[in-house]
């Protein structure tokens, strides 16, 4: 349901895939729904636009790709899943709640719905014998999966992030940062760069403050964030989270409490923040992927694991696992199977609502002014 973006990749993806079948699209625009199809080489003549589920069904039996303009219809034919992919918080849970009543699993890629209600779809698909799951391919799938392992591993968990949007890129030639299509003069930056056992917190008050106003935490992130939290008992560190202006290398120095020198204020571990990701322009970025930093047991073993190329903090108590990429619907495969043929979430079986996600005003506003998210949410 939804041939956005991620709706986009995940078609793109699955339609040569051995084990998915693309029986059925939904999108409020058919015609986009049908230009996706085409472009992944399905016939235009093995393409139907229905305006029901019983002409759906008919094409399908067809061997046909039904389009239809409406989630709802999609949850009446003779499919195993329905992948919610909209962003539209009101049709993503009518759609979800219907799928999951009609028997179908439900992979939910809507963080705005989820962040609402998914744990009430969650216990709602397990009354009903089916399976509710966060997809592969987004960051809360993918960071709880990496958090899993790592307890798997017997790792001790201090604090699990994901890389924001946007990376912040150093052109030292220049003497300017960009962000987002923004640039900012930073002749002295080489100043900031390494942090060498300097003040961290004062060192990354000095990277962010070129920045100005310049918002280096969205809404998107908090919301995935949150979904991470209700999915694994961690926790923020505080509510409107660190965000800093990190590289990679440096996560296990900054992501470590306070009275080691990090910016973390509970020292017990447990938590989740972001990362803004700065890099040189000629750097692989983070990506948006997602990572956690687990503390090290025994310092011999991990000086071995650090000489493999593994970040490990100064201090040799802290190490960096992470997942540099996140690919939308093309790794959305692995949830879909896990769902379908697994009987498995990938997201964790019983999120809970234990946080919300709540609107802070940062400047005065009238009624009746649209806001407006901007970007591509």
């Amino acid at each position: 349901v939804g041939a956005g973006e991620f709706g986009t990749s995940l078609i793109t993806q699955s339609l040569g895939h051995p084990a998915i079948d693309v029986p059925v699209v939904a999108d409020i625009d058919p015609d986009r729904a049908v230009n996706v199809l085409l472009r992944c080489g399905v016939a235009g003549d093995g393409i139907e636009i229905c305006r029901d589920a019983a002409s759906a069904q008919d094409a399908m039996m067809a061997g046909k790709v039904a389009v239809v303009p409406d989630g709802l219809l999609l949850v009446d034919t003779d499919i195993d899943l329905v992948v919610e992919a909209t962003g539209a918080p009101e049709a993503a849970a009518a759609v979800s709640e219907a799928a999951i009543l009609a028997g179908k699993h439900l992979v939910l890629a809507s963080k705005e719905i989820a962040s609402v209600c998914g744990p009430w779809l969650a216990k709602l698909a397990a009354d009903k014998g089916v399976v509710y799951t966060l997809p592969d391919g987004d960051q809360p799938s993918l960071l709880i999966g990496l958090i899993s392992r790592a307890e798997l591993l017997g790792l001790e968990v201090v604090m699990a992030g994901k890389a924001s949007e946007y990376d912040v890129v150093w052109h030292r030639a220049k003497g300017e940062l960009s962000y987002h299509g923004q640039t900012f003069a930073v002749p002295d930056f080489a100043d900031n760069w390494q942090l060498d056992g300097a003040d961290i917190p004062e060192v990354l008050a000095d990277r962010a403050a070129p920045l100005g106003p310049t918002a280096l935490k969205s809404v998107p992130d908090l919301c995935e964030m949150m979904l991470v939290c209700n999915a694994t008992g961690l926790r923020p560190d505080f509510d409107a989270f660190h965000a800093p202006l990190a590289r990679t290398v440096e996560l296990p120095d900054v992501f470590r409490p306070e009275t080691e020198g990090g910016i973390l204020m509970e020292a017990g571990g447990g938590v989740v923040d972001i990362v803004n990701c700065l890099r040189r322009f000629d750097e692989l970025s983070l990506a948006g992927g997602v990572f956690v930093i687990v503390r090290c047991t025994d310092r011999e073993t991990w000086q071995v694991i650090k000489a493999k190329g593994i970040p490990v903090s100064s201090c040799g108590n802290y190490g960096l696992l992470h997942n540099p990429v996140h690919l939308l619907g093309i790794e959305a495969a692995a949830s879909i199977i896990a769902a379908a043929q697994g009987g498995m979430p990938t997201s964790g079986r019983t999120p809970r609502p234990a946080f919300d996600l709540v609107g802070r005003a940062t400047r005065e506003f009238k009624a009746g002014e649209v806001l407006d998210m901007g970007g591509h949410h």
